[in-house]
């Protein structure tokens, strides 16, 4: 079965914006998804990332500006320490600033291996920096 990339859900309450992110059928060069936030300034205060099934073992995600943000890149907001099965960052108040010009940041789970994979990500972002 092809990779199945669904636009990221983006669900806003005043400043608060959890975004969800499903895949299915994902490998380690899947692209990465495009989350349209409609706005520019903003923190990311949790970054979760879950394998849910599939051959793979690990998940290493990682969040920036650019459609394919690498890990030691200065485009990269967010990228997590060790690999794991189930990430959970709470980067805690007031949390990472990031700006993007075109009012998007791109995630990548990055799992380690398999073409069969479903992770499910959750990021909770605050608009603005005050």
């Amino acid at each position: 079965m092809a990779y199945n990339n669904p636009s990221p859900t983006v669900s806003k309450s005043k400043r608060s914006v959890v975004v969800t992110i499903s895949e299915t059928d994902a490998e380690a060069t899947s692209e990465p998804q495009a989350i349209e936030l409609g706005f520019k300034y903003g923190r990311i205060l949790m970054q979760k990332c879950h394998l849910t099934s599939g051959a793979g073992s690990t998940v290493d995600p990682v969040i920036g500006t650019v459609t394919n943000p690498a890990s030691s890149a200065k485009d990269v907001i967010v990228s997590n320490g060790t690999a794991g099965a189930s990430i959970s960052n709470q980067l805690g108040a007031p949390g990472v600033p990031f700006y993007t010009a075109t009012g998007k940041l791109y995630h990548r789970s990055v799992v380690d291996s398999g073409t069969n994979n479903s992770i499910t990500t959750e990021y909770h972002i605050v608009q603005g920096w005050d």
